[in-house]
């Protein structure tokens, strides 16, 4: 896609200009499907095997570090 497509400040302007042009009954899907995504290009990629196993080794360390922060936040004096 030629357009920012993780959020943030321009998914926000997004929104916003949703609730400013949006037509009477348009979703937010309609909205985006016909009025601002239509004509732009897109391209999916899809992850390598070796993309696919660096993704289960990071998510297997990420979730047994999930306890360690848990642990963390029960021992702040809040």
């Amino acid at each position: 896609m030629d357009t920012a497509s993780e959020g943030g400040a321009w998914g926000i302007a997004l929104l916003a200009a949703y609730l400013i042009d949006k037509k009477e009954g348009e979703t937010l899907e309609d909205y985006l499907d016909d009025r601002i995504f239509s004509k732009l290009a897109g391209e999916t990629i899809a992850p390598c095997e070796e993309d696919k196993r660096g993704f289960d080794v990071f998510m297997t360390r990420y979730k047994a570090g999930l306890e360690i922060e848990k642990k963390a936040i029960e021992m702040m004096r809040w």
